[in-house]
């Protein structure tokens, strides 16, 4: 009985959304007759599906966050500030992270994370302090991921000159790569060197085929935005 109900509540909702489409303008003729109601199926049966996909990763993330609360130390606090990280709530994660520093101040990953938190609110040249902070200690933490940041956090304050310091150090020891490249073609533009800027762009697209395939995906956007970066 119950799947019966449930099957006509998805036939109910079916209908109602494709109500809604026919009252679309330019568009609307494309959902009447037997083809209007089979692209309303597929597209809401994506909606359902994307819905049951947020929720699941909802009530996970609402699971480990109350083992992390059950037992109230540092460490505890720094890893339930980076899972809130994680999902992008920093606002969230940037107090749980806070406490963490206080108790475990030794501790990299937690200041790390601090200063993505502050940087993701805004709060930049706060962000650059603890993250260069953290490059003092290890300029290698996170892979070298922490002179990327420093000069993502540098270029958004305008200091060019200290943007190419970190980028630098992070090709020194790993070599260019994609976003390396971007980064590096964005500072050189503020800076006035304008024909080493174009280059370092060109190179981005070079540098992602020539990356790993598990890389690809995300070397598209640096891609992309260094095409765009050539002409604004």
């Amino acid at each position: 009985m119950r799947s019966v109900l449930r099957l006509a509540g998805y036939f109910l909702l079916v209908f109602a959304l494709l109500a809604i489409l026919r009252q679309l303008p330019w568009i609307g003729g494309l959902f009447r007759g037997l083809l209007g109601f089979w692209i309303a199926v597929i597209l809401f049966s994506a909606f359902a599906a994307r819905m049951s996909q947020v929720l699941i990763v909802r009530r996970r993330l609402q699971a480990q966050m109350r083992a992390l609360e059950g037992v109230d130390s540092p460490h505890n606090r720094g890893k339930l500030g980076s899972l809130l990280l994680a999902h992008g709530r920093a606002r969230a994660a940037l107090p749980q992270l806070e406490r963490a520093v206080a108790g475990e101040p030794e501790t990299l990953e937690w200041r790390y994370r601090r200063g993505l938190a502050l940087a993701q609110l805004g709060r930049t040249h706060e962000a650059e302090r603890e993250l260069a902070a953290v490059a003092e200690v290890d300029e290698e933490y996170g892979y070298g991921s922490v002179q990327l940041q420093l000069a993502r956090l540098r270029l958004e304050a305008g200091d060019g000159e200290g943007a190419l310091a970190a980028l630098d150090r992070f090709e020194a020891n790993h070599g260019p790569n994609p976003e390396s490249a971007y980064r590096r073609g964005l500072a050189l533009r503020k800076l006035g060197r304008r024909e080493e800027a174009r280059a370092s762009l060109r190179s981005v697209s070079r540098l992602a085929r020539g990356a790993a395939h598990f890389q690809r995906q995300q070397n598209r956007g640096w891609v992309l935005r260094a095409l765009l970066a050539r002409w604004v």
